[in-house]
């Protein structure tokens, strides 16, 4: 399939979902239950990854930490090293 025609079926595809989705949120009074489920739902997504972004954050936080407590001990190490190497020089 080449690249125009992708680009045909994405708009189609795209163009749908609006489509559906504006139905959905203009609807009549029968609609109403519609537009607050789609609300619940927003909100539990939006929850959702707020706690998966804070999560990682956490996650990045830990492991950045980590390393740094390493990379500090290790040029301790070499620090001291050097301090030996010149005493003994």
């Amino acid at each position: 399939m080449n690249n125009t025609n992708i680009k045909i079926i994405a708009g189609f595809a795209a163009g749908a979902i609006a489509g559906a989705l504006t139905g959905l949120l203009l609807a009549p009074e029968s609609g109403d239950r519609t537009r607050k489920k789609i609300g619940k739902e927003s909100d539990k997504l939006r929850e959702s990854l707020s706690k998966s972004i804070a999560e990682s954050f956490d996650a990045a936080k830990t492991k950045y930490s980590s390393l740094l407590d390493e990379y500090v001990a290790e040029g301790k190490k070499q620090l001291d090293k050097a301090k030996e190497n010149v005493k003994l020089n």
